[in-house]
Protein backbone atom coordinates (compact mmCIF):
# COMPACT_ATOMS: atom_id res chain seq x y z
CA UNK A 1 0.00 0.00 0.00
CA UNK A 2 1.39 3.41 -0.94
CA UNK A 3 1.36 6.36 0.98
CA UNK A 4 -1.57 7.93 -0.92
CA UNK A 5 -3.78 4.57 0.07
CA UNK A 6 -2.28 5.42 3.35
CA UNK A 7 -3.29 9.41 3.46
CA UNK A 8 -6.99 8.57 2.26
CA UNK A 9 -7.57 5.39 4.46
CA UNK A 10 -6.71 7.80 7.67
CA UNK A 11 -9.20 10.63 5.89
CA UNK A 12 -12.19 8.19 5.56
CA UNK A 13 -11.71 7.54 9.60
CA UNK A 14 -12.14 11.17 10.54
CA UNK A 15 -8.74 12.57 10.73
CA UNK A 16 -7.42 15.55 9.34
CA UNK A 17 -5.01 15.56 6.40
CA UNK A 18 -2.83 18.84 6.63
CA UNK A 19 -1.04 19.55 3.50
CA UNK A 20 1.68 21.97 5.60
CA UNK A 21 2.88 18.81 7.46
CA UNK A 22 3.64 17.00 4.54
CA UNK A 23 7.95 16.41 4.40
CA UNK A 24 8.89 16.91 0.56
CA UNK A 25 10.28 13.44 0.64
CA UNK A 26 6.21 12.38 0.81
CA UNK A 27 5.45 14.92 -0.96
CA UNK A 28 7.94 13.80 -3.91
CA UNK A 29 6.67 9.86 -3.06
CA UNK A 30 3.44 10.90 -4.26
CA UNK A 31 4.25 12.57 -7.02
CA UNK A 32 6.86 10.71 -8.56
CA UNK A 33 6.75 7.51 -6.86
CA UNK A 34 3.02 6.43 -6.82
CA UNK A 35 2.15 9.19 -9.92
CA UNK A 36 -0.27 11.24 -8.08
CA UNK A 37 -1.36 14.66 -10.22
CA UNK A 38 -1.70 18.01 -8.91
CA UNK A 39 -5.49 17.89 -8.81
CA UNK A 40 -5.50 14.35 -6.43
CA UNK A 41 -3.29 15.50 -4.06
CA UNK A 42 -5.43 18.85 -4.02
CA UNK A 43 -8.57 16.77 -3.20
CA UNK A 44 -7.00 14.60 -0.88
CA UNK A 45 -5.58 17.92 1.34
CA UNK A 46 -8.43 19.74 0.53
CA UNK A 47 -6.11 23.07 -0.77
CA UNK A 48 -6.00 24.45 -4.10
CA UNK A 49 -3.82 22.48 -6.90
CA UNK A 50 -1.68 26.07 -7.70
CA UNK A 51 -0.63 25.44 -3.43
CA UNK A 52 0.41 21.62 -4.34
CA UNK A 53 2.21 22.95 -7.73
CA UNK A 54 3.86 25.95 -5.82
CA UNK A 55 5.41 23.46 -3.00
CA UNK A 56 6.29 20.73 -5.56
CA UNK A 57 8.23 23.58 -7.61
CA UNK A 58 9.64 25.39 -4.48
CA UNK A 59 11.74 21.23 -3.60
CA UNK A 60 12.29 21.16 -7.24
CA UNK A 61 9.96 17.75 -7.42
CA UNK A 62 9.11 17.93 -10.89
CA UNK A 63 8.67 14.89 -13.70
CA UNK A 64 11.27 17.06 -15.52
CA UNK A 65 13.92 16.57 -12.71
CA UNK A 66 13.29 13.36 -12.05
CA UNK A 67 13.88 11.90 -15.23
CA UNK A 68 17.20 13.86 -15.14
CA UNK A 69 17.99 12.72 -11.84
CA UNK A 70 17.07 8.99 -12.66
CA UNK A 71 19.27 9.44 -15.86
CA UNK A 72 22.38 11.47 -14.52
CA UNK A 73 22.56 9.44 -10.92
CA UNK A 74 21.62 6.77 -12.18
CA UNK A 75 19.02 5.69 -9.52
CA UNK A 76 16.89 3.01 -10.80
CA UNK A 77 18.33 -0.40 -12.65
CA UNK A 78 17.32 0.84 -16.02
CA UNK A 79 19.19 3.87 -15.58
CA UNK A 80 22.25 1.83 -14.06
CA UNK A 81 21.76 -0.27 -17.52
CA UNK A 82 21.91 2.61 -19.62
CA UNK A 83 24.42 4.17 -18.03
CA UNK A 84 26.57 0.83 -18.27
CA UNK A 85 25.63 0.61 -21.98
CA UNK A 86 27.03 4.73 -22.57
CA UNK A 87 30.42 3.52 -21.02
CA UNK A 88 30.85 0.56 -23.05
CA UNK A 89 29.83 2.95 -26.31
CA UNK A 90 31.93 6.07 -25.45
CA UNK A 91 34.86 4.06 -23.53
CA UNK A 92 36.62 2.67 -26.56
CA UNK A 93 39.52 3.18 -28.25
CA UNK A 94 38.01 4.52 -31.57
CA UNK A 95 36.78 7.46 -29.46
CA UNK A 96 39.88 8.44 -27.57
CA UNK A 97 40.32 11.35 -30.74
CA UNK A 98 36.71 12.86 -29.92
CA UNK A 99 36.78 12.73 -26.26
CA UNK A 100 40.13 14.11 -25.96
CA UNK A 101 39.19 16.85 -28.37
CA UNK A 102 36.22 17.65 -26.46
CA UNK A 103 37.32 17.56 -22.93
CA UNK A 104 39.86 20.02 -24.15
CA UNK A 105 37.06 22.04 -25.19
CA UNK A 106 35.04 21.90 -22.17
CA UNK A 107 37.52 21.81 -19.53
CA UNK A 108 40.15 24.03 -21.31
CA UNK A 109 39.32 25.71 -24.97
CA UNK A 110 36.43 27.31 -23.45
CA UNK A 111 37.20 28.89 -20.26
CA UNK A 112 39.81 32.13 -19.64
CA UNK A 113 42.13 30.74 -21.85
CA UNK A 114 39.71 31.62 -24.82
CA UNK A 115 38.91 35.22 -23.35
CA UNK A 116 43.49 35.60 -23.52
CA UNK A 117 43.24 34.48 -27.02
CA UNK A 118 40.56 36.88 -27.81
CA UNK A 119 42.21 39.31 -26.11
CA UNK A 120 45.50 39.17 -27.76
CA UNK A 121 47.37 37.88 -25.06
CA UNK A 122 48.06 34.69 -26.92
CA UNK A 123 48.70 34.52 -30.86
CA UNK A 124 47.03 31.59 -33.25
CA UNK A 125 50.24 29.72 -33.35
CA UNK A 126 49.94 29.80 -29.36
CA UNK A 127 46.47 28.32 -29.58
CA UNK A 128 47.34 26.02 -31.40
CA UNK A 129 50.38 24.58 -29.57
CA UNK A 130 48.21 24.74 -26.75
CA UNK A 131 45.25 22.95 -27.78
CA UNK A 132 47.67 20.01 -29.11
CA UNK A 133 49.25 19.50 -26.42
CA UNK A 134 45.66 19.31 -24.31
CA UNK A 135 44.59 17.13 -27.02
CA UNK A 136 47.70 14.50 -27.09
CA UNK A 137 48.39 14.52 -23.21
CA UNK A 138 44.14 13.78 -22.79
CA UNK A 139 44.36 10.96 -25.21
CA UNK A 140 46.88 9.27 -23.44
CA UNK A 141 45.17 9.45 -20.04
CA UNK A 142 41.94 8.38 -21.79
CA UNK A 143 43.94 5.40 -23.61
CA UNK A 144 44.65 4.31 -19.81
CA UNK A 145 41.33 4.00 -19.19
CA UNK A 146 40.15 2.45 -21.92
CA UNK A 147 42.80 0.18 -22.11
CA UNK A 148 42.10 -0.66 -18.09
CA UNK A 149 45.64 0.37 -17.80
CA UNK A 150 45.17 0.75 -14.29
CA UNK A 151 48.71 0.40 -12.65
CA UNK A 152 49.94 2.82 -14.96
CA UNK A 153 47.15 6.11 -14.39
CA UNK A 154 48.18 5.31 -10.75
CA UNK A 155 51.78 5.62 -11.42
CA UNK A 156 51.45 8.93 -13.53
CA UNK A 157 48.32 10.34 -10.78
CA UNK A 158 51.01 9.49 -7.71
CA UNK A 159 53.36 10.28 -8.97
CA UNK A 160 52.64 14.31 -10.24
CA UNK A 161 50.44 14.77 -7.70
CA UNK A 162 52.87 14.40 -5.27
CA UNK A 163 55.29 16.71 -7.17
CA UNK A 164 52.70 19.40 -8.29
CA UNK A 165 49.69 21.32 -7.43
CA UNK A 166 50.12 21.48 -3.91
CA UNK A 167 49.41 25.27 -3.62
CA UNK A 168 46.48 25.35 -5.68
CA UNK A 169 42.88 25.25 -4.43
CA UNK A 170 41.20 21.95 -3.71
CA UNK A 171 39.54 21.00 -6.85
CA UNK A 172 35.65 21.95 -7.69
CA UNK A 173 33.18 20.11 -9.86
CA UNK A 174 31.86 22.62 -12.25
CA UNK A 175 29.27 20.78 -14.69
CA UNK A 176 29.75 24.16 -16.86
CA UNK A 177 25.80 24.13 -17.44
CA UNK A 178 25.76 20.76 -18.66
CA UNK A 179 22.75 19.93 -16.45
CA UNK A 180 20.81 23.09 -17.26
CA UNK A 181 21.63 21.91 -21.00
CA UNK A 182 20.54 18.43 -20.54
CA UNK A 183 17.03 19.87 -18.77
CA UNK A 184 16.32 21.98 -21.95
CA UNK A 185 17.03 19.34 -24.34
CA UNK A 186 14.59 17.55 -21.98
CA UNK A 187 12.00 19.90 -22.22
CA UNK A 188 12.63 20.41 -26.40
CA UNK A 189 12.10 16.81 -26.86
CA UNK A 190 8.74 16.17 -24.47
CA UNK A 191 7.23 19.52 -24.76
CA UNK A 192 6.07 21.47 -21.74
CA UNK A 193 5.97 19.85 -18.61
CA UNK A 194 2.22 18.90 -17.63
CA UNK A 195 3.58 17.79 -14.44
CA UNK A 196 0.43 19.85 -12.80
CA UNK A 197 -2.11 17.91 -14.84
Amino acid sequence: MGLYEVLIKRKKKGEKITFDTITPDELKQLFITEQKTDKMLAELFEVSRSRIAYKRKKYKITIRNSILNEILLGTSEEAKKINEQVKQRILTKDNINMISKAVTHFAFRNGPIEDMHANNQLTEEDMKTLNKFMVNRLAYIFSLITEERWGELDILLSTTNSMFGHGWDEAEPDDGGTKEFIQWQLEAAAGRDKDSE
